[in-house]
């Protein structure tokens, strides 16, 4: 990968325009010159290189170096509708954060494992996806009742989930990356941030679907994937368990504690029944329209905060604890520990010369601040201490 196409990657990933680019740069270069390094016309020089940057928040080496890993995208939904510039964003910081999280696990010496290797299952029709979700559920042990988390589910198993900020019009996608030789070697799901839990869970099982399923040619792939997503949250045993094999009415009672229970929206336990034929499609249509006339179809009722991840701040602070990354290279995986300040040292000939209540309060200030920041870093501190070497005989 050329130093250009690196250029243009980060900066489309950050949504900048050129003019952006350029103004974040005081001027350094034209836009006409940030173009033609972006198509490999011109070789930018070391100054502009530093400049370029510092304006895109990288290191220089982020630039010149060649990706040690190749990114696949798939099944990524509601492509066409989105423009060619919202595409671009989202393919570079999806392929830059993946990447990213690859080099900290390098770091750290963990093997990589591609975890549907062996779980890949090819499907010639779209019903085969009931049975592709149970067999998954039954192989990573997780039973018969609800996924209390899904986010804990799939990163345990090696999927590392990005959330990302764009329009409405994109539900998500899928990434696998491959190393040098071609082989599989960690793969992605890629969730818009502003849902609900209830959506965030349907989206993750969705394109789980797609990353660990092989639809034959001409399957309907998306239906495949829906069906898979919800057959994975919520399996047809249970389903059948709390409303029967057929119903000629529910309540909106009933759906609203179904998802509750099993963290779905109430459109995918009406998926379900349909799906599993509990009831008709008079029945399912008669809800559809329920929906819109009530605006459930934006807005459901019981709506609970998003699944949050935690695998940056902790393979990015175990990094850290194990000297294998620079406390600024951790304050670009968890921005949180860049504000943190060590207070400063008491000047004590000004302190002398202040009143003694004054004097005091200023000493007291001072100690709470180092205290707050003693706080902050103990965990990291102690850790460091020889306990083997204590002198046993001052115990």
């Amino acid at each position: 990968m050329s130093i250009g196409t690196r250029l243009r990657q980060y900066r489309t990933a950050r949504s900048y325009t050129l003019d952006d680019l350029v103004g974040r740069m005081g001027g350094v270069v034209t836009k006409q010159a940030l173009s033609k390094y972006e198509h490999d016309r011109a070789m930018p020089r070391p100054t502009v290189l530093r400049a370029l940057a510092r304006a895109l928040d990288i290191k220089v080496s982020r630039l010149v170096s060649e990706p040690e890993y190749r990114f696949e995208l798939v099944a990524y939904r509601a492509l066409a509708s989105l423009p060619k510039k919202e595409q671009e964003t989202i393919e570079n910081t999806v392929q830059l954060e993946l990447e990213r999280r690859l080099a900290l696990i390098d770091k750290l010496g963990i093997a990589h494992v591609f975890p549907f290797e062996s779980a890949e299952t090819p499907i010639g029709d779209v019903s085969s996806a009931e049975y592709v979700a149970g067999e998954l559920r039954h192989a990573w042990n997780l039973g018969g009742g609800p996924i209390s988390s899904i986010v804990d589910t799939l990163e345990s198993k090696g999927v590392h989930l990005i959330d990302i900020d764009t329009e409405r019009k994109f539900d998500g996608l899928a990434v696998i990356a491959t190393d040098e030789y071609g082989e599989r070697v960690a793969c992605g799901i890629v969730a818009r941030r502003e849902v609900s839990r209830a959506r965030q869970r349907m989206s993750h099982a969705h394109e789980l679907g797609h990353l660990s399923m092989q639809v034959a040619d001409g399957v309907d792939d998306e239906a495949a994937a829906r069906l898979f997503a919800g057959a994975f949250l919520y399996p047809g045993d249970a389903v059948r368990a709390e409303f029967g094999s057929h119903r000629n009415r529910i309540t909106a009672d009933e759906l609203l504690a179904a998802k509750r229970r099993w963290g779905m929206s109430i459109q995918g336990v009406l998926y379900r029944l349909r799906d599993l034929q509990i009831i008709d499609e008079t029945s399912y249509k008669w809800w559809c329209m329920y929906i819109n006339r009530v605006g459930w179809r934006t807005e459901e009722p019981g709506e609970e905060p998003r699944e949050h991840s935690t695998w940056i701040e902790t393979y990015a602070h175990r990094a850290a604890a194990e000297g294998l990354i620079a406390q600024e290279t951790l304050a670009e995986y968890v921005p949180t520990v860049g504000s943190r300040t060590v207070p400063e040292d008491i000047d004590r000939r000004a302190l002398l010369k202040l009143p003694l209540a004054e004097r005091h309060a200023t000493m007291k200030a001072h100690a709470d601040a180092h205290a707050a920041e003693y706080n902050r870093t103990i965990d990291h501190d102690w850790l460091d201490a020889g306990l083997g070497e204590w002198d046993h005989e001052d115990e």
